[in-house]
């Protein structure tokens, strides 16, 4: 990424284990800390690389989600850390908020901001100054302007999804007119084989689906290797030619089996949609998450990387992603 960045500053929001220090120092990034330790050995790998300019950090506030984090009562142990490492320069103080998504009342996010802005005001006093204040994902931007500090960390929002029922309910509320989202990503593949099942047969592992009457069937190569919900056997669908085609049987690793019976055109080597639009039909994320029970955090997340990324050029109708 930093490669890619062409000299834009990259931070790394996750964990840094001491033994990752020389790495981090390397690779001319800004790590988040949350341990002193870790510090300690970025300073040393800092002090050993040497150079004029100290290596930038953000530091991780718990603020209250008890995940990754700083405790307030720590932050005279970490000033005097500082001030005695000049190997180190605080770049930036960061948090995530614990429930902003799951309610319409942001009464723990403002506590959160609040214990944020306390610890730069501790930093402060000592004449610790951090450059940026940062703790903004997707829902924050959306329905807490005054969370936005310095930059945003926009997340799920940016894919065009909303982070929540209730963030998009909370949003109307606090604006009367929520932002429009409109999804990015299409997930497609093509049909290799299309054939008769003869009334009686199973279909896929464990015999779980039997067909009632002669079915026309289509395989997908695609299975939960790839990403797709194995809790989508029997309750999925795709869409070819602008129609739904159930998914019947087990989703099986890189396989699935979808009835196009009342498509009668449909062809090998024709295209199906997973998530997307086609026609006046579509299926999202979201629409997914809620056959599987989970949210649409996961569904996307769990995208295989090797199932192949395309860039498209925007459609002159936003709505239809290609």
């Amino acid at each position: 990424i930093a490669d890619l960045a062409g000299g834009v500053p990259v931070g790394l929001l996750g964990p840094t284990l001491p033994d990752e220090a020389a790495a981090v120092v390397a690779a001319a990034v800004e790590p988040t800390v949350s341990e002193l330790e870790t510090a300690r050995a970025l300073a040393a790998a800092k002090r050993d690389a040497g150079g004029a300019a100290p290596l930038p950090i953000h530091l991780k506030v718990e603020t209250g989600t008890h995940r990754q984090g700083v405790p307030i009562e720590e932050i005279p142990a970490w000033r005097d850390f500082l001030r005695r490492h000049p190997e180190l320069r605080l770049r930036g103080l960061h948090t995530h908020y614990a429930n902003i998504e799951d309610t319409t009342d942001q009464t723990i996010a403002r506590r959160q901001l609040a214990r944020l802005q306390e610890a730069r005001r501790l930093f402060a006093e000592a004449g610790i100054v951090p450059d940026l204040l940062h703790s903004a994902c997707s829902a924050a931007v959306l329905v807490m302007e005054q969370t936005q500090g310095d930059l945003v960390r926009l997340g799920i929002a940016g894919y065009g999804l909303w982070p929540s029922r209730e963030t998009f309910l909370s949003a109307l509320l606090s604006r009367r007119a929520g932002p429009e989202l409109l999804p990015v990503l299409s997930w497609k593949a093509r049909l290799t084989q299309v054939k008769t099942v003869p009334a009686g047969e199973y279909i896929g592992y464990g015999c779980s689906f039997r067909a009632t009457h002669p079915m026309r069937l289509a395989v997908l190569p695609v299975g939960y290797y790839d990403g797709y919900d194995r809790r989508l056997s029997g309750r999925g669908y795709v869409l070819v030619r602008g129609r739904r085609a159930p998914v019947v049987g087990r989703i099986c690793m890189n396989m699935m089996m979808a009835d196009v019976t009342d498509l009668p055109d449909a062809a090998l080597g024709e295209e199906a949609i997973l998530i997307g639009r086609c026609g006046s039909e579509s299926i999202s994320a979201d629409d997914l998450a809620a056959l599987c029970g989970t949210i649409n955090y996961e569904i996307v997340a769990r995208l295989g990387r090797h199932v192949p990324r395309r860039l498209r050029e925007p459609r002159a109708d936003p709505r239809r992603p290609g």
